[in-house]
């Protein structure tokens, strides 16, 4: 970005202009400023304590193998599913009346998608002969899905009603539950794993530091900010650090599905 002597040149004159500018906002007096005083010692906090726990709480000595990877894995094995995955199209419409007339046009031979273009009122879908894609079991309003796990591939059912009016639907795929491969998913958890022994780790450290120190708070105090500001009695107490309070980003766990 700042390459040659031109683009040195560049980058002092930035530095130029931004020493002046911070010159300019202590002669007006804003490093006196309150909220920026408060910001300031906030930062300083929160980098404090993040050096420490860096300090402490290090990844160095935390180690994950693949044969804990392998272990989780057989132990867990619903997490490596990918269970069953219908894909459907539909027609919908507004009333019953309609729907049986175009399910009567597509028993005399009248093509699906062609139907679903001109008459379906869900137009996203219209526009790709119907399709709705893969989806599995609980994720479509209950009468849709009730329909489509019910159904053979390639059938087309009666017309079923939903909150959003009549659907005919077609069934055109079953992908079943399949298990994940180890090797395909050891990375992740690997991860997973090293995440979840940082978090004791911290936990472990935390219970130790703890004990040195008595943190006190005023429940009254405390109690009329809340009421005032949430107007409910929190359950954690102000200055109480949350249970993974600088541990390491929670991770989503190996997928359940």
């Amino acid at each position: 970005m700042f390459a040659g002597k031109e683009g040195i040149t560049k980058l002092v004159d930035e530095l130029k202009k931004r020493e002046t500018l911070y010159l300019e906002a202590k002669k007006a007096g804003l490093d006196k400023d309150p909220v920026y005083i408060k910001k300031v010692d906030d930062f300083k906090k929160g980098y404090l304590i993040n050096s420490l726990i860096s300090r402490n709480v290090g990844t160095e000595g935390i180690k994950v193998t693949p044969e804990e990877a392998k272990e989780y894995f057989d132990k867990n094995p619903k997490d490596f599913e990918v269970t069953e995955q219908r894909k459907a199209s539909h027609i919908l419409v507004k009333t019953e009346d309609e729907a049986k007339d175009v399910l009567a046009k597509i028993k005399k031979g009248e093509d699906f998608g062609k139907l679903a273009k001109e008459t379906s009122i869900d137009k996203m879908s219209a526009e790709k002969n119907g399709d709705v894609g893969y989806f599995g079991k609980g994720q479509m309003v209950p009468e849709f899905d009730k329909a489509v796990f019910s159904m053979s591939k390639g059938e087309i059912s009666a017309p079923v009603k939903s909150q959003f009016g009549y659907h005919i639907i077609k069934l055109t795929d079953i992908q079943p539950t399949k298990k994940l491969e180890f090797e395909n998913s050891k990375a992740m958890i690997m991860q997973f794993l090293t995440q979840e022994k940082q978090k004791k780790a911290f936990e472990a450290y935390m219970s130790q530091v703890e004990k040195g120190y008595t943190i006190t708070v005023d429940q009254k105090v405390l109690d009329d900010f809340v009421n005032k500001h949430m107007g409910v009695k929190p359950e954690v107490g102000a200055g109480a650090l949350p249970p993974d309070h600088g541990a390491p980003p929670p991770q989503p766990a190996p997928d359940k599905k």
